[in-house]
């Protein structure tokens, strides 16, 4: 049965131990490539960075930054919500080009706009524009890297995409932390300083969202030349949640964006808050919350491959249930860090990372097995969509947990949503172990 399998998997290019689609070409794959590596890190960069616009930029109260970031982060899932399927279903019609362009464009819209806000209700209505891109960009990368490889080489291609993520994540978000004393240190004020850093990050987008209309393959894979109604591809997304494996991987996705969430919305916050508490300057406070994130994000890039590897060898929920482990402890051992700023959270952070990178590239891995292929970009916008509503809880519940109980309260939060989805694994693993003879 594997060697009739194996038999029947043409392809083209080859990466390594990747095996790419025929008509793919190195072009589209290095662009790929080059938009994961900035992909991720100027996307986070939209909330770990906050903390000097709130309080420099607006004078916001300190004990508000939770409340803040929360409300921001809940309004921008909302439109990733209301758009993300239509747009992945979208690029089942049109092809994945000219809506990752798009993104990259919004999203440096956004960033330019941002330090330019005079008060908050300007600062959420500059949000929803970068919302908008993300929402394109999370749908898009995810479709995309489904895309090129051949089934057996697909967790190896998401684990390299997010390996990029990675190498991005620890690079730019270094680059981007030093920037506001580089502007200083060149005779600007704090004001302008902040304000050239986000545009520094806006040019960075412009740049990779022309890379992507001229690198990335046209059109979109197994299109057909009648092309249904766009509500009838929608229904594909939700009528694959009637398949076990792919009700998992949506509930894993709710999980696993709900991870990132909580580390860009309140990590860096919370080391900040920290910093400040013992009398740091803003700019050094900033700083420190930016190495520890810098030390999670080194951890999944080092890891990002091995588990690419173990995915491509293992049944991929088992995989899931081994990241939700390494998450959920991740999460749940900020409660025992005595120092936040101290020794111990370089562990915290590092189990963090291995657990981050585990829980997204599992669940990708897991959704873009069981996938039709015509439907791929409506089944991923689904996907994308379950991870905007863990977004979006994660902002609501945890802003207030933030603010109101306790700076680690969100991390707790999603430390226990990450054992409940090891639960419901173990389930899946049990009663369909045989995902082959599933169908939608």
């Amino acid at each position: 049965m594997a060697g009739s399998a194996e038999a029947v998997e043409e392809y083209g290019l080859k990466l390594g131990s990747i095996k790419i689609l025929k008509g793919v070409s190195p072009v589209n794959i290095m662009t790929l490539f080059f938009a994961s590596f900035f992909g991720i890190a100027v996307m986070s960069y939209m909330n770990s960075g906050q903390p000097l616009i709130f309080g420099e930029l607006l004078g916001v109260a300190e004990s508000e930054f939770g409340r803040l970031a929360g409300t921001l982060t809940f309004y921008h899932e909302i439109v990733v919500i209301i758009f993300v399927a239509p747009i992945g279903a979208l690029s089942d019609k049109i092809g994945r080009r000219p809506l990752y362009m798009a993104a990259f464009f919004l999203i440096g819209v956004g960033h330019f706009l941002y330090p330019l806000a005079e008060n908050e209700e300007q600062l959420l209505m500059y949000r929803l524009v970068f919302a908008l891109g993300t929402a394109s960009a999370s749908a898009m990368l995810a479709a995309v890297a489904n895309d090129y490889p051949v089934e057996s080489s697909r967790a190896k291609m998401i684990a390299a995409t997010m390996f990029f993520n990675a190498i991005g994540m620890v690079v730019l978000t270094g680059v981007f932390k030093n920037l506001p004393d580089w502007y200083q240190n060149a005779g600007f004020d704090t004001i302008t300083s902040i304000r050239y850093t986000r545009w520094t990050v806006s040019a960075a987008c412009m740049l990779v969202a022309v890379s992507v209309i001229f690198g990335l393959k046209k059109g979109a894979p197994a299109q057909v030349t009648r092309r249904e109604p766009m509500l009838a591809t929608l229904r594909v997304g939700i009528r694959a949640a009637r398949k076990p494996r792919i009700a998992l991987s949506y509930a894993a996705a709710v999980v696993s964006r709900g991870d990132l969430a909580v580390l860009s919305t309140f990590f860096t916050t919370w080391l900040f808050l920290e910093g400040r508490d013992r009398g740091m300057t803003a700019t050094e406070a900033m700083s420190g919350g930016f190495t520890f994130y810098i030390v999670v994000q080194a951890a999944a890039l080092v890891s990002a491959p091995v588990i690419g590897i173990m995915l491509d060898r293992i049944d991929r929920v088992i995989g899931l249930i081994v990241a939700m482990i390494l998450a959920g402890a991740g999460y749940l051992s900020l409660a025992f860090v005595g120092d936040p700023l101290g020794k111990e959270m370089y562990f915290a952070a590092i189990l963090i990372g291995f657990g981050e990178i585990a829980a997204n590239l599992s669940a990708l891995s897991l959704v873009g097995k069981e996938a039709p292929p015509k439907g791929r970009g409506a089944v991923i916008g689904m996907f994308s969509l379950c991870g905007a509503f863990g977004i979006l809880l994660v902002a609501k519940i945890g802003g207030i947990l933030f603010d109101e109980v306790s700076h680690i309260g969100p991390f707790v939060l999603v430390g226990i949503a990450n054992l409940i989805v090891l639960v419901l694994a173990i389930v899946v693993l049990k009663r369909y172990p045989d995902t082959d003879q599933v169908s939608v």
